[in-house]
């Protein structure tokens, strides 16, 4: 079995804890967070990052410059917050802003020029085009796809297993909770159905269900209301939301459920501004962002020892393809 841990971190400006940009705005979960907190981890760790870029920070040159000179091998992105881009770009002062928007929910050509636009912006920074994508707010459908399909994308990681997510000033809702748990190519009629031929690959993130303590999940809301959906935990790869020995358990819990497989796909995604205090809501203070990179330094060195390796989102697209 060929074991893969794939990292797909939303690269933002600095926040607030309730997610609103810094005021002013600045960029240090880039180039203290990335450059000299999570890289060096992943280096020494032998793991390769996926850093999707909110096109905020595409615009600010000191960030492109940090990211232009990260050693070690790792892999650019896009990450949309469709407010913030034209056309019907809602700010153009982002200073204070919170990205709530859900790209699904445009007009389908609002959305591909939204999609195109950022792809251009990146193209234009790094001189090459991206090929892995994550929506803001995980909210991507089937236009979505389309257009990332036009734009020379290879694979999405918009997916959340087992979660639905609602904006109720639409009384509309992004419903994953059927989706696959491990990288699929989709089909052009759902974004959650598999299709063999396909040529967008979806690398759903990280979600196991804990089946035997059961708990309601939540529905969040476009105005971050929250009420109960589901009747099983949903367990995400993530730090933070899971202790070390958590991250461990799902680990575990995903080769089991796959060793059937020849392959087996861990993601686990988190933000830049978690590894800095108080510019999330879970890291206030310096000893929380110790105990967060250690939190992933013990489920790396847990990875080194099963054999599990560390790969850019991109070329999964090759290994699902073959």
């Amino acid at each position: 079995m060929n074991k893969y841990l794939t990292i797909t971190i939303d690269v933002e400006p600095d926040c607030t804890p309730d997610w609103h940009y810094s005021n002013p705005l600045t960029f240090r979960g880039v180039d203290i967070g990335i450059a000299q907190r999570l890289h060096p981890l992943f280096c020494e760790s032998g793991i390769v990052p996926t850093y999707l870029l909110n096109n905020v920070v595409l615009e600010d040159p000191a960030s492109v410059d940090v990211l232009r000179g990260l050693p070690g091998p790792f892999e650019l992105g896009t990450h949309l917050h469709p407010e913030f881009i034209e056309p019907d770009k809602q700010f153009t002062e982002y200073a204070g802003k919170k990205g709530e928007a859900n790209c699904c929910f445009y007009p389908p050509a609002i959305e591909a020029e939204k999609i195109r636009n950022i792809t251009a912006l990146f193209e234009k920074d790094f001189g090459y085009r991206p090929v892995s994508f994550r929506a803001g707010r995980y909210s991507a459908g089937l236009n979505t796809m389309e257009s990332l399909r036009n734009n020379g994308y290879l694979v999405d990681t918009s997916v959340t297993p087992h979660v639905c997510w609602a904006d109720r000033s639409r009384q509309q809702a992004v419903d994953f909770t059927d989706a696959p748990e491990q990288p699929y190519f989709m089909s052009k009629d759902a974004i959650t159905r598999e299709y063999p031929a396909g040529d967008l690959l979806q690398v759903p993130i990280s979600i196991a269900l804990k089946k035997r303590n059961p708990w309601k999940e939540w529905l969040v809301s476009g105005a971050g209301l929250r009420h109960p959906i589901r009747r099983n935990k949903a367990i995400w790869l993530r730090p933070w939301y899971s202790p070390a020995e958590q991250l461990i358990g799902i680990a575990r819990q995903y080769l089991q459920t796959y060793s059937h497989k020849d392959t087996v796909v861990l993601n686990m995604m988190f933000h830049n501004v978690e590894v800095l205090p108080g510019l999330s809501p879970y890291t206030a203070t310096e000893e929380d962002c110790r105990l967060y990179l250690q939190q992933l330094r013990t489920f790396f060195e847990f990875c080194n020892t099963e054999g599990i390796q560390g790969i850019a989102l991109s070329k999964l697209y090759d290994v699902f393809r073959k």
